[in-house]
């Protein structure tokens, strides 16, 4: 009798929650969209999907769409959200730059970096980063090319590589020749912890913020970098980089503690 109370009570609060939550389409970075009820958020984002409690990683969603499919967004707005840490967009037109940090209440209110509070009702859209590398969206700017260090777009030729950020070294496949010079044409983000502000471009954290034991203590974390073999790492942000020594070329996350990140670089790479 008891385990049937108990039960019913489970029910009864999974019930209770769902009532007060809102439906959205919930985007991860790995492209995946989960048609989902937000109902709570800690160090996860509570979801009820198909009667289910599922608890997701923050670092692990780009976007919230509480007004639409997730993917059906203009081009700029998603130039927006891409260069924001955060970015919001009300169901009454209002966008605003923030980055989400708490659902609280019945119904829910999502609480916001900037101090602003806002019911989920009110919201059509949630950026928790950069979507630019995220299946399902553009990669470039509408009517525009892919920036590159040098000013002008990869060639057809260049060749493409992922740097997962929880990795601290991935091999290219890609063998080079001391003094060649490449391109590095670099996009994405890096989230670099659970805290939702710990989010690193290609040049580094955007805090700036160092880490003492990374391969490279004097470049900011989280930074794009080289290295030929088991050679000295060298930094690599969006820049042209001389090879310093011959041999296979990979790529990593100037971090002392790689486990914890999420998201994803994707570097274009070739010879001008």
């Amino acid at each position: 009798m008891r385990k049937l109370f108990l039960i019913l009570v489970g029910i009864f609060a999974l019930g209770a929650a769902q009532a007060f939550a809102q439906s959205a389409t919930v985007v991860m970075r790995n492209g995946d969209r989960v048609q989902a009820e937000v109902l709570d958020m800690g160090r996860e984002i509570v979801l009820g999907v198909n009667g289910q409690t599922r608890r997701v990683p923050i670092g692990d969603v780009v976007l919230i769409d509480f007004a639409g499919n997730g993917r059906d967004v203009s081009g700029d707005e998603l130039s927006r959200a891409n260069a924001a840490n955060g970015y919001v967009v009300m169901r009454n037109g209002e966008t605003f730059n923030a980055s989400l940090q708490d659902f609280t209440g019945k119904p829910l209110i999502a609480v916001f970096s900037n101090g602003r509070r806002a019911n989920i009702g009110e919201i059509s859209r949630i950026y928790l980063g950069s979507v630019a590398n995220v299946a399902g969206f553009p990669n470039q700017p509408s009517g525009g090319q892919t920036s590159t260090a040098g000013g002008g777009a990869a060639p057809s030729h260049a060749r493409t590589v992922v740097v997962p950020g929880n990795v601290a070294w991935s091999n290219t496949g890609i063998n080079v020749t001391r003094g060649q010079n490449l391109r590095f044409d670099t996009s994405g983000e890096i989230r670099l912890s659970f805290n939702g502000d710990d989010v690193a471009k290609p040049m580094g954290a955007v805090s700036g913020r160092l880490a003492d034991k990374a391969p490279l203590p004097n470049v900011p974390a989280g930074a794009l970098i080289g290295r030929i073999n088991n050679g000295a790492p060298f930094s690599i942000g969006t820049n042209n980089v001389p090879i310093p020594e011959s041999g296979r070329l990979l790529l990593g996350i100037n971090d002392d503690h790689v486990a914890d990140n999420s998201g994803n670089f994707v570097v274009k790479i070739w010879e001008p």
